[in-house]
Formats: structure tokens, sequence, C-alpha cells
């Protein structure tokens, strides 16, 4: 008879906690409206805690992250490096003038800065000074496309929507100073541009919005194009205001950049697909990124799209359709169902459920992927894009976020004395501020850790 009551009492108090944290998300029109999905596992028991809407689909914005992150260590390995080289045909006379062309051969590295650039012409220095011949930018490890085919022509032109290039140069991205007008509505003035792009062909339709505004301004554009149109506003209460922007062809900025120092006689030419009739070359050297550990850190923690592309097309073998099925394949082997159509999240066609991420986070609990991974992901009120999330008392929260226009996503692993939990919450389509769905988030993990906890 006691053991039955006993059943009755555990039986009871999960009733009890089902009813109350189903109150969250309940408060507001919009949050009914809104299409909001929940999985909770005990990593320690694998028993489910809480369920809601767990396996239907959801967009998962940013959480795309995190299927990538743990099919690069798993197909990758957490040391892997990509590999630029430079490389040249011909010779090199005793005034260091190669006759011939230098070849710079791209890996598919999210990493290289107006720094390495640097660095290329010091190493270059002591052997080649002028070129008689061609510079060849080699970029055809990826595919010619550099954005996924499924992203919003709105994001294309902005730093966040930059593509993947076989030769990426400063993630992609240049920056626009504006100064604004004396009064609102006023034009904005761009007042530099960094680094020059050649060749470039902007329309400024930017004007002067409110004070505290904030970047208003939307960059529209399409790849290779050298035509920008910056529409939006900045606002009047600062002297310079900054934004970001995608440059439209990195591998000819590189080019460009490279060529003021080596002047190549007959040119740059970008070869952008494979071409088996290229004449040998010799390697001057190697160049290696940082390994995939180190860019899972920085990807993770601050959501660099650009890198989670790199990821996606090397993963695919150089284009982005495979890097996806690749992704869908390996979601498939855990049981769990997808939709992938990039690697950023960037695309509002990708798919996931509750559960299924649910199901990826505690396989990478289990695997040797796990503290590569878990150690990436951002600290609650500490660290990359939850450093102004607020700390959860008495537990430890790690969990990568997932935002867009109308859904903002959180999914990680809350850690409550030895007891450690799998989790995710996803919110689709609210109408409203971001902010309230991380109010609610916070409040139903507050109520789910207290209760745990008991």
């Amino acid at each position: 008879m006691y053991k039955y009551f006993i059943l009755f009492l555990i039986f009871l108090t999960k009733n009890l906690l089902a009813k109350e944290l189903s109150e969250c998300f309940c408060q507001k029109v919009e949050f009914q409206r809104a299409h909001i999905g929940i999985y909770v596992l005990d990593l320690n028991t694998q028993k489910p805690i809480y369920q809601r809407n767990a396996e239907q689909f959801f967009i998962p914005a940013s959480l795309m992250k995190i299927p990538i992150s743990a099919a690069a260590v798993a197909l990758l390995g957490e040391d892997y490096q990509f590999i630029t080289s430079l490389e040249y045909e011909g010779h090199i006379d005793n005034k260091k003038t190669l006759e011939g062309n230098l070849w710079i051969r791209g890996g598919g590295d999210p990493t290289i800065s107006l720094t390495s650039l640097l660095q290329w012409e010091a190493d270059l220095k002591p052997l080649i000074t002028k070129i008689n011949g061609t510079l060849f930018i080699d970029t055809s490890c990826f595919e010619t496309a550099l954005a996924s085919r499924s992203w919003s022509f709105e994001d294309l032109g902005n730093y966040y929507g930059a593509g993947a290039s076989g030769l990426t140069l400063n993630q992609n991205t240049y920056y626009i100073t504006f100064q604004p007008g004396k009064k609102e509505n006023d034009p904005a003035t761009v007042i530099k541009i960094d680094p020059p792009i050649p060749d470039l062909i902007f329309y400024n339709e930017v004007t002067t919005g409110l004070a505290g505004s904030g970047d208003q301004v939307c960059v529209f554009g399409s790849e290779y194009s050298p035509i920008q149109f910056y529409r939006g506003t900045i606002p009047i209460d600062q002297n310079n205001f900054t934004i970001k922007a995608a440059i439209p062809d990195p591998a000819l900025l590189c080019g460009l950049i490279l060529s003021k120092q080596l002047k190549p006689t007959k040119g740059i030419k970008v070869i952008r697909e494979k071409n088996t009739s290229v004449p040998q070359q010799t390697v001057i050297t190697h160049y290696k990124s940082v390994s995939l550990k180190e860019l899972l850190l920085s990807m993770n923690q601050f959501s660099i799209n650009l890198y989670a592309e790199h990821l996606l097309k090397t993963l695919g073998q150089g284009k982005s359709k495979q890097g996806t099925k690749c992704i869908e394949y390996f979601l498939k082997n855990l049981n769990i169902p997808s939709q992938v159509h990039d690697g950023a999240g960037l695309s509002r066609t990708n798919l996931l459920t509750p559960k299924g991420m649910v199901t990826l986070l505690s396989h990478i609990k289990s695997s040797d992927a796990y503290l590569c991974i878990y150690t990436s992901l951002p600290e609650s009120s500490q660290s990359g894009t939850l450093r102004f999330f607020p700390k959860i008392p008495d537990a430890y929260l790690r969990a990568k976020t997932g935002s867009m226009d109308n859904i903002y996503n959180l999914a990680g692993y809350v850690t409550l004395g030895p007891k450690q939990y799998a989790f995710s919450i996803f919110c689709n389509h609210y109408k409203g501020p971001l902010s309230d769905i991380k109010n609610e988030i916070v409040l139903f993990l507050d109520l789910l850790i207290e209760k745990l906890d008991q």
C-alpha cells in the first residue's frame, strides 16, 4: 500500500509540474497565436521532464549551428584546419621578378583577414616583388554561388548574410561610416568605406532617425554585383555611425589588395571553377586556419553565420546542397527528423523539432564531441549571445540562441548540482518584442529548476 502511495505522489507531482509549466507562454494573446515547442530531458535517467508540441516542426534560426557543430566534429575532427597556399608557375630571376604567374589557392578558410594579407606580402617580399604575368585567385574549392538560395533578398547585402567563398576575406565584411544630418529625416552622408572596394557603386538613401534609434540600415545587393543600395536610418545623436555590409566579391578584393604591391603585368584573374588543365605550380608556403575547435568557439559564442556556411560547404565537398544532405543524413541516423537548407539558420525553410534538438544534445553529451561543443556554447549572463541573459538562480546554463524577426529559440544544457538536463524552447511566429519571449523563457526555466530542485 505504501509503495502505491509513493507512486501516486510521484504521479501527482509530475502532473502539477506539467500544469504549472504549461501556464508559461499563455499570459498574452500574442503567445496564444504563436507556435511554442518545448522539450526537457533528464540526461542522467534519459527520461523526459516536460514536453509541449515536442514533435512538431519549428524554424530553428541559429539553432542550426548545433547540428552543424556536431556533424563537423564527427566528420572532420576537432583539430581540422583549413589550408590556403601561395604558389607560382614559371621562374624567379635575380631581381625578384616572377616570370610567370602567382597563384593564391583558396581552401575555404573563413578566418583570413586584412592582417593575413599583410603577412602574405611580407612572406613574398624576400622572394617576389614583381610579377611579369597574372595574379590568379583560385576559389574553385567551393561552388560559385556564395549565399544560400533560400535566403531572403534583404539579407544578402548585410554582413550577417555574407556568403561563403573559397577565398573569404575579413569575414566578407566591410564597414560603412555615416554622418547624420542636422535634423530628423535629413539625408545621412557616407564619409568612409573600409576597406575601400574598387568599382563599388552605392546608392545612399539613408536618412537621419530618432536619437537612440540605433542601426536601422539595410544594405541591398547581390553577390558579385558592384551595385548596392543603403536604405534606412541612423540616429541623430551620434556624430559618426558605422555599420557592416557584405563584400560583393571577396576573392577579387583580395587580389586587388595584393596586386598593389606585386603589380602583375597581366592583371588579376579569379578562377571560380575547377580546371584540370592548370599547369603544375611550385608551393611557396601554406597557411593554416585555427582548429575547428577554436572556430566553433567563435561561431557559437557570437553566432557567426559565415563560419557555419563554410563548414556546410566543406562537409558538402564545396557545395551547399551536398552539405545540407550531409547534415540531414547525420540527423536521420540519430532518428531526428529535419529539413536543412543552410548552415547558419537564416533560411526560414529549415525545420527541426524540439525533441529532435534535445535528442541531438543528448547524443553530443555521450560523444567525444561533448567538451568541444559544450564549451563553445554561451554561458548565461557571462558570454556571447547570452551575456545579457539573466542568470538562473542555483543552476548553470549553457545554451545557443536562435533569433530572427518573430522568432526566438533557446537550446542547451542546464546543470543543477550533480544532475544535468538538456532542453529546447522554440517560439515561432510571435508578433511582439523578442524581449517578451526572453522574459517568458526565464520564467519557465526558473519554475522548472525550482521544481526540479525540490
